[in-house]
């Protein structure tokens, strides 16, 4: 079992940092990207790194709690405040800003903005959310949060590998459930039933969880466990065997390759990813993952993530961004589509990269600084 003292990841930011940018590449690189599954893989990639990081701070805690008898309230208290913390001054920022200037169609679906159910709005609707839609997985991370620690905390730790089973179970049939039960237009029109649904992506957050497992309680075991590289080299054809599956489908949407296995598959390379990343001995990426850039664009993911819409959105550019009000006032080099594009990507990366730099130094990092006061 690992020991109080805090541990530091130095290659999980660039993790995030690879993350945040297979999801740029999906939502910016529209029309000349050929690889639509990069934003989900990237989101997958966050689950589980999410599944991860969070269930080992919940068995350091449900530790101390089964030794000390320290109360239960406040461990799971201190757990929301601090992930609160985190995680809503820039959101409802971002959501003043929208109120402010009238963003999209804020006025319509605020209320689902602002008690964090966007992803249940998308459920209901069927239909995405402007340039909120990327919001959907925020939802869906913060309603794990709300739910995932008393299970933790008031397990026996016996019992924590059948949660975890149970999790991958669970949203493994939510996506099953829906490839059975759903008529076809239904998954045709309205396939983000299953994609935002918070159960589909429980798989996610067990696999993480399994990794918090190994990492936290078998230390030498997981140190130890060979094959590692050979399992992401596996789970990686997997992965690109189902995207030809689902590619070649009768139907884009309904398919089990899309709607069962691209999430699973993928979860299994963050898994080995993220194994790789938080071992003693180093691997092929390491360097790369360590590079200070590398690391620091990582570490204002968050920022880079949540405005990354606002900067520039494919399909409601109008009205709504920073890139539709300054493109009158950048050179016209006249470039066909290709160039133009990669051209629009690189400057709204900049941009995005100072406003997220903006955000971290003048409030993420100094609101950070309360997160160990209670």
């Amino acid at each position: 079992m690992i020991g109080k003292k805090d541990i530091y990841f130095d290659q999980l930011n660039g993790i995030r940092f690879i993350a945040v940018f297979l999801v740029l590449i999906d939502h910016w690189l529209i029309p000349i990207n050929p690889f639509a599954f990069f934003g989900h893989l990237g989101v997958v990639l966050f689950f589980v790194l999410s599944g991860f990081l969070i269930t080992r701070i919940l068995f350091k805690s449900a530790d101390d709690y089964r030794k000390n008898h320290s109360g239960l309230l406040v461990k799971i208290f201190r757990f929301i405040y601090r992930r609160s913390l985190r995680i809503f001054p820039i959101y409802f920022l971002l959501l003043f800003l929208g109120f402010l200037f009238s963003l999209s169609n804020f006025r319509q679906v605020w209320p689902y903005l602002v008690f964090y159910l966007p992803n249940i709005f998308i459920m209901l609707k069927g239909t995405w959310l402007g340039i909120w839609d990327h919001l959907w997985s925020l939802a869906v991370e913060e309603q794990y949060y709300l739910v995932f620690p008393y299970f933790v905390l008031l397990l026996n730790p016996r019992s924590y590998k059948g949660l975890f089973f149970a999790m991958i179970v669970l949203g493994i049939g939510t996506r099953l459930g829906f490839a059975l039960f759903a008529s076809h237009d239904v998954k045709e029109s309205n396939w983000m039933w299953w994609y935002v649904n918070p159960f589909s992506a429980l798989d996610c957050f067990g696999i993480g969880g399994i990794l918090a497992y190994l990492f936290h309680y078998r230390q030498a075991d997981f140190q130890s466990l060979n094959y590692l590289k050979l399992g992401l080299a596996v789970s990686i054809f997997l992965f690109c065997a189902v995207l030809v599956l689902a590619k070649y489908s009768d139907y884009s949407h309904d398919n089990i390759w899309s709607i069962i296995f691209e999430r699973l598959f993928g979860a299994l390379v963050a898994f080995f990813i993220i194994g790789l990343s938080v071992r003693n001995d180093t691997w092929f990426l390491s360097s790369f993952l360590k590079l200070r850039f590398i690391s620091y664009l990582g570490q204002i993911s968050y920022g880079i993530y949540l405005y990354h819409n606002v900067v520039m959105n494919y399909f409601h550019d109008s009205g709504n961004t920073i890139w539709y009000y300054l493109k009158s006032y950048l050179p016209d080099f006249h470039l066909e589509l290709v160039n133009f594009t990669l051209y629009k990507f690189l400057i709204c990366l900049i941009i995005l990269i100072g406003l997220s730099s903006l955000s971290w130094y003048v409030i993420e990092r100094p609101i950070n600084k309360y997160k160990n006061r209670i």
